[in-house]
């Protein structure tokens, strides 16, 4: 918007904002921001905050290895150490733009009830959320909410819808099998594995740390070891940020028959319609 538009919305921040109703905030529209005037932006609404409660206090913001991190050791009444914050948290602070309608995000359950919570919808955002914000906006969610019993996370698993994966992540179609499986006769491979998407959420204070936590995340989960997966990764995945400084995705195509010992294999024949 230019000036004179920011300045209008400004003093009506309230209204354009759309809050919902008993909402406490002070819209960021008030400062009438009017930095990039004219520029188009694409609508590709997400949630920034999509997770279940923490098994000790936390802010729903550092709710996450990244932004968490700064409550180690600090000076008031939600300092935590860092084994605190690895024990309690959930990882529900995760800007990851594949959180949308359609996706399917499995999250680690620490407090009974689950406590399920929402919020810091965008209307979009590319990866990284690199400026440090994006475009936050009202909105009305609906989910179906599922307790799969006899099973723990680390953290969040995310099914993506099909076209939010990574190329190299994406499910074979029947013709990409078909010349597979001509190859695989010709060096005496009796059978093709059976393979779908997942994308395993790691976070930390760096990238590197979340990278690192993500791949043991996807490895104590599918019973392979760390370098299995990161090899998987590379020839069939990619990973992707989702917040710097410290929130990712692992995501590749994983064996059908690790997903189904790991209890989620229904969700990816589920979303995939494999």
């Amino acid at each position: 918007m230019p000036r004179d538009a920011a300045d209008k919305i400004a003093h009506n921040a309230e209204h354009y904002a759309a809050l919902p109703d008993h909402s406490v905030q002070h819209p960021i529209l008030v400062y009438a921001p009017s930095d990039m005037p004219a520029v188009m932006v694409r609508m590709r609404p997400f949630l920034g905050q999509l997770g279940t409660t923490p098994s000790m206090p936390l802010p729903d913001s550092h709710n996450a290895g990244d932004f968490g991190a700064a409550l180690i050791g600090a000076p008031h009444q939600y300092a935590v150490t860092a084994e605190q914050l690895d024990e309690h948290r959930t990882d529900g602070h995760m800007d990851i733009d594949a959180v949308r309608d359609g996706a399917i995000l499995l999250t680690p359950v620490k407090v009974p009830g689950a406590g399920v919570y929402i919020g810091d919808m965008h209307a979009g955002q590319g990866d990284g959320e690199i400026a440090g914000h994006t475009m936050d906006v009202a909105g009305s969610v609906t989910l179906q909410v599922e307790v799969v019993k006899g099973r723990t996370l680390a953290g969040p698993v995310l099914f993506p819808r099909l076209e939010d994966l990574p190329p190299m992540a994406r499910p074979f179609d029947a013709d990409e099998k078909a010349k597979a499986a001509v190859l695989a006769r010709e060096w005496n491979i009796e059978k093709l594995e059976e393979s779908a998407p997942i994308s395993v959420i790691g976070t930390g204070p760096t990238l590197n740390q979340a990278i690192d936590n993500g791949l043991t995340r996807a490895a104590d989960l599918l019973g392979m070891t760390v370098p299995e997966v990161r090899n998987r990764a590379t020839i069939n995945g990619a990973i992707e940020i989702g917040r710097a400084p410290g929130v990712i995705q692992v995501t590749f195509l994983a064996p059908l028959s690790a997903l189904d010992a790991a209890g989620i294999g229904k969700f990816a024949r589920e979303q995939y319609a494999l």
